[in-house]
C-alpha cells in the first residue's frame, strides 16, 4: 500500500507493516505501483523502478526526462512487458508513450500536448502467441495530470509502420474506461461521468476533489485480432440531468474478483447542502459466460457503511477483498459479510496489490 511518501507491505495475518526502500518514489494517484507475477514491485517517480517486496536493492529500469511527469503505467499479464506515458510538467512539449520489454521500454508514440487527445496508457489488450503483448489501450487525459481518463483507443505496436491509434470509445462526452476483467478482453466502462460534491469533513484526499466519477457502468468485449467494442451490456444506467444533486449516485473503485465471476463497486451520493456528507454502499454483480455469451446480473446491495470515505483495494482471495475507510485498512468477506481491521493508518492509504502469498 502507498501513502504520500512511502510504499509499505503488511504481511497477513500478523499485520506488522514494513516500509520498503523505494528510492525515486513520488506519490502519484494516476500511477499506482504494480506487482509482477514473480513478486517484484514496479513503481514510478523520477523514472521506473523495480524492487522485491521481500527486500533487496531497488533497480531503476527507465529514466524520466527533465521537466516531465509520468501519467500512466501498465504491466502485461505475464509481467514481461511494460507501457507508460509522460507529459510536460507545465507548458508546451510532447506527450510520449513508451512500451517494450520490462527493462527496455522505448518511445513508441509521440504528439504535442497542445494537440489532444493527450494519450496515457490504460492497459495491455490480452492477446495470444507472439502478439500477446502487442496491443496497448490508450485513454485521453485532456492534459490533466490527475487520475482522469476519457475515451479509448487501441495501438497495435506490431504493425509497421506504426498506425495512428484506433478509436474505440468516444471522448467527446465524459465517457471513459474503468478497468479490464481478469480475462484481459472484457472492458468495464462508463458512458457518463460527472463531478461529485466534495465533503467538507476533509475525509476525501485532496487529489480526489476535482476528479470525475462514473455515473453509469457498461460492459463490453474486446477482440484482440480486430480491436473494437462488441456485446455491450448496461449494468448501471446513466442518470443524465437531475434537479436534485443529492439524487445522483456515483461509482468508485470497481473490482472484478480474481475468477472474473463477480464485480464489486462502491456507490455513493452526497448531501445537496454543506457539509455535503457522503453516503456509501457496496454493490455486487454476478457474471456468467464469456465473450459473446457474457451475462451480467442485476446489481445487489451487499452492505452499507457509515464511513465518510471508502475505497476498495485488492483481493486477498476469491471472496475476501481489502478496502480503505476513514484512516484504516480492512478485509471484507463477501460470502458472510464479516470484516476485520488489518491496520489503523490514521491517514489516507491506497491499497496497491496483494502478493501471491495472500492467495489460496
Amino acid at each position: 500500500y502507498e501513502q504520500q511518501n512511502t510504499i509499505s507491505v503488511i504481511p497477513i495475518p500478523n499485520n506488522q507493516p514494513r516500509v520498503l526502500n523505494t528510492p525515486g518514489y513520488i506519490y502519484n494517484r494516476s500511477v499506482s505501483p504494480l506487482l509482477t507475477p514473480d513478486g517484484q514491485l514496479l513503481y514510478s517517480g523520477d523514472g521506473l523502478w523495480l524492487t522485491s517486496i521481500s527486500g533487496g536493492r531497488p533497480q531503476q529500469i527507465a529514466s524520466l526526462p527533465a521537466n516531465q511527469v509520468i501519467t500512466s503505467l501498465a504491466l502485461s499479464r505475464d509481467g514481461t512487458s511494460v507501457a507508460w506515458s509522460t507529459e510536460p510538467l507545465a507548458g508546451a512539449g510532447d506527450v510520449t508513450v513508451y512500451a517494450g520489454p520490462l527493462k527496455k521500454s522505448v518511445p513508441v508514440y509521440q504528439h504535442s500536448v497542445s494537440d489532444c487527445p493527450c494519450f496515457r496508457v490504460f492497459s495491455f489488450l490480452q492477446g495470444t502467441g507472439k502478439n500477446a503483448n502487442s496491443t496497448i489501450l490508450l485513454a485521453d487525459d485532456r492534459g490533466n495530470h490527475r487520475a482522469v481518463q476519457y475515451g479509448l483507443w487501441s495501438l497495435n505496436l506490431a504493425q509497421k509502420p506504426l498506425p495512428a491509434p484506433r478509436q474505440l470509445l468516444s471522448s467527446t462526452q465524459t465517457a471513459g474506461p474503468q478497468m479490464l476483467a481478469p480475462d484481459g478482453n472484457t472492458l468495464l466502462y462508463s458512458s457518463y461521468e460527472g463531478f461529485a460534491a466534495t465533503a467538507a469533513d476533509t475525509s476525501a484526499p485532496l487529489d480526489t476533489t476535482s476528479l470525475t466519477y462514473a455515473n453509469s457502468l457498461n460492459i463490453a468485449t474486446l477482440s484482440a485480432n480486430t480491436p473494437g467494442l462488441s456485446t455491450t451490456q448496461v449494468i448501471l444506467p446513466a442518470q443524465n440531468e437531475l434537479s436534485d444533486s443529492a439524487a445522483y449516485r456515483w461509482v468508485t473503485t470497481p473490482r472484478f474478483s480474481p475468477d472474473g465471476h463477480t464485480l464489486l463497486y462502491v456507490e455513493f451520493s452526497n448531501d445537496a447542502y454543506p457539509p455535503y456528507s457522503r453516503h456509501s454502499a457496496l454493490y455486487s454483480v454476478k457474471i456468467t459466460g464469456s465473450g459473446a455469451h457474457l451475462t451480467m446480473g442485476a446489481p445487489q446491495l451487499v452492505a452499507t457503511t457509515p464511513a465518510y470515505f471508502i475505497e476498495l483495494g485488492a483481493w486477498l482471495n476469491q471472496h475476501v477483498i481489502t478496502f480503505y475507510a476513514d484512516g484504516a485498512m480492512y478485509a471484507f468477506d463477501t460470502q458472510n459479510g464479516a470484516y476485520k481491521q488489518l491496520i489503523k493508518t490514521s491517514v489516507y492509504t491506497r491499497i496497491a496489490a496483494v502478493g501471491s502469498q495472500g492467495l489460496p
